[in-house]
């Protein structure tokens, strides 16, 4: 029994023994895999921190406490055998070095396990010219397994970009901050609830409070103050002028004012910004000013009405102002007061004299007159001297003499008129007074020259008549009714240009304008004049390039022009031809009679188309016909003229402005 009891007492601690071992070994299995699980999970959060850490900016450096050297852990900016603390120290901003050292000492001697620092380090190892970084150090204690510190580990960060990123905010939020106190405008700033946020300096002079707080405008809204004339439901940008008004706060202002309501993305009012400038001395100045304008522009206007009259009269009574200065020993002209026609010397002034006596003039004009002497008028004739035209003007000078302070006569100041159209339209009138009584003479030879012209074809007349009944032959009655014919025809002419001088006298030619065929109208010229022409011994020729030329005109006006040319033509040639033609041209015709008759003197040309005028008395005719031809083309708004050599003959033309309808050359 006791033999089987032990048995099985030891059998049972066997298995409790076994058990205990598989337990153990199990338990261990498991332990080992959980650890190589967190071996594993461990070493792929270091990866993902390695990874980070390499992606990131950051330096990290460890200061190992016993050698007082830093270390690379991440990056390789220190040098590779390290940097000594002592070496890192003098690497720091002078002004940051006492922080940097009660930094550094806090966390070596266990008074912090972690700590930040911002401070500025020379980056440039190598030496030289030092260049600050603004860095940012987080630095923890690493201590070993008996708790004693060992290594610092330090993360540096590079905010330098940062640093004078909020710098420059900095300088440009105290530049904005000290423009917006200092501006001689005045800024107020309000909330949506039209607060009051803050005001400038400038704004609190205009409404008249010192203090940064007011009650009267900061617990009353701006929707509340009429002055401002700011909408509580829709504010909008405006720019309007106001009257300040607030005698308890003894405001009495004119202020320019300037709303501009600022909104957020989704149109909602966030703050209204008031510009406010006072304007009441530059008011009072304005109405100041306008009033001052308002007798200026006055003044002007009288000035101005004043040198217009004084314009228009020296203007149109063609004077000018002229003043003579003796010390400079020039002489000026001026169309008024103000502006200078002509300036000269006295020496280009006497140049432009004409006149036997410059002496005289010159000094009358020139020197200073006697006391006795009083202002006087001269006329004098110049060349060159306002009218820069090479005729000589006529001017009638008035002088009164100017004085200085010591009452010294120092030049003349007066009144210049050209009075050339005066002295030629005495000259005219003495030339038409000699011209009429030409003229009068000349009447008196016409009428003696039309009647004996009349008397001379009416004698023929009267005689062949008488004899044409006593003879018999057949030739000598055609012969005598010839000579009859011819006489008839002259007596015609006479009475006609007679009749022509009368109605030109009295009423003017009278136009009958209408559309022809001009080439054909001028053959019947040509054929109508060969009779007459034929029968001398002269060839007579027609110029007519077109068979047709259909135009506007007078063709009985222009036809009377070309009889008249021919008929001269003929008592002036004897042998040779007499050529009529025509040119058609751009603006009208070109008619002409071509001779080879006595021609023109050159003297003679200017005057043989004046009335009454006979080159050759004992030629036939009253002096009118050329003259007729003259008032004819002129009242066609033509030109009539002549081109002649003495012996050689004459070409007499003339030129008729008039409408081109069609033509068709031959």
């Amino acid at each position: 029994m006791t033999t089987y009891t032990s048995i099985t007492l030891f059998s049972l601690a066997m298995i409790v023994l076994l058990i205990i071992i598989v337990l153990a070994v199990g338990i261990r299995y498991l332990v080992k895999k959980r650890v190589a699980r967190a071996t594993a999970k461990a070493m792929e959060v270091n990866k993902i921190m390695l990874h980070a850490i390499g992606h990131s900016e950051h330096l990290i450096v460890a200061l190992a406490l016993k050698e007082n050297i830093f270390h690379n852990v991440h990056d390789k900016r220190l040098p590779a055998d390290g940097l000594p603390l002592k070496k890192a120290r003098e690497m720091v901003h002078p002004d940051d070095r006492e922080a940097y050292d009660n930094f550094v000492e806090a966390l070596r001697y266990g008074e912090k396990q972690e700590d930040t620092l911002e401070y500025r380090f020379n980056t440039n190892y190598k030496g030289g010219e030092p260049v600050w970084h603004f860095i940012k150090n987080h630095a923890a204690v690493e201590n070993d397994r008996a708790g004693n510190p060992t290594n610092i580990i330090f993360t540096m960060t590079d905010e330098t970009d940062e640093e004078h990123i909020r710098l420059g905010n900095d300088y440009m939020t105290d530049k904005y901050q000290q423009l917006f106190e200092d501006s001689i405008v005045g800024l107020s700033f309000y909330n949506a609830e039209g607060r009051l946020i803050e005001c400038n300096k400038m704004m609190r002079e205009i409404c008249n409070f010192e203090e940064r707080y007011d009650r009267l405008f900061y617990d009353s809204p701006i929707y509340d103050l009429a002055h401002f004339n700011v909408s509580s439901e829709h504010p909008e940008e405006s720019w309007f002028c106001s009257h300040l008004e607030l005698p308890k706060r003894d405001i009495n202002k004119f202020v320019e004012i300037r709303v501009h309501p600022m909104f957020d993305s989704k149109g909602k009012l966030k703050y209204i910004a008031l510009a406010v400038r006072d304007v009441t001395e530059e008011r009072n100045l304005y109405l100041q000013s306008r009033e001052n304008d308002k007798n200026i522009l006055k003044a002007n206007h009288d000035i101005k009405q004043y040198e217009e009259q004084l314009h228009y009269l020296l203007e149109n009574s063609k004077m000018h102002v002229w003043h003579t200065t003796f010390k400079e020993g020039s002489i000026e002209f001026m169309s008024d007061l103000h502006n200078t026609v002509a300036k000269m010397t006295i020496e280009e002034f006497t140049n432009t004299l004409q006149t036997d006596e410059k002496d005289i003039a010159i000094k009358r004009l020139t020197q200073p007159m006697d006391e006795k002497e009083e202002s006087i008028i001269i006329s004098r004739p110049f060349k060159n001297m306002l009218e820069k035209d090479d005729k000589v003007h006529w001017y009638n000078l008035m002088k009164i003499p100017e004085y200085d302070e010591n009452k010294v006569q120092t030049g003349y100041f007066g009144l210049i008129r050209d009075v050339t159209l005066l002295m030629e339209e005495q000259e005219m009138l003495r030339r038409e007074t000699e011209r009429a009584n030409d003229s009068d003479r000349m009447k008196s030879v016409f009428l003696a020259n039309m009647t004996h012209e009349i008397r001379t074809p009416l004698n023929a007349i009267v005689g062949f008549s008488d004899l044409l009944q006593a003879i018999d032959s057949p030739d000598e009655k055609l012969e005598m009714m010839r000579i009859i014919r011819n006489n008839c025809d002259m007596l015609l002419r006479l009475i006609n240009d007679f009749l022509a001088i009368s109605t030109i006298e009295s009423n003017g030619l009278s136009m009958n304008i209408k559309e022809i065929d001009f080439a054909k109208e001028f053959n019947d010229f040509y054929t109508g004049l060969t009779q007459r022409v034929g029968e001398t011994s002269v060839e007579f020729i027609c110029d007519n390039p077109y068979a047709s030329l259909i135009t506007k005109l007078d063709i009985e006006r222009i036809g009377q022009v070309i009889t008249n040319f021919v008929t001269n033509a003929v008592k002036y040639t004897q042998q040779g031809h007499i050529k009529t033609g025509y040119k058609a041209e751009p603006d009208g015709l070109y008619i002409y009679c071509e001779d080879t008759g006595t021609g023109i003197a050159k003297e003679d040309r200017e005057r043989i188309f004046e009335r009454f005028v006979k080159l050759n008395d004992y030629i036939q005719g009253t002096g009118l016909g050329l003259s007729i031809c003259k008032a004819i083309v002129e009242r066609c708004n033509g030109t009539i003229g002549v081109e002649s050599e003495l012996g050689k003959g004459s070409t007499f033309w003339f030129r008729i402005p008039c409408e081109i309808l069609g033509k068709v050359k031959k």
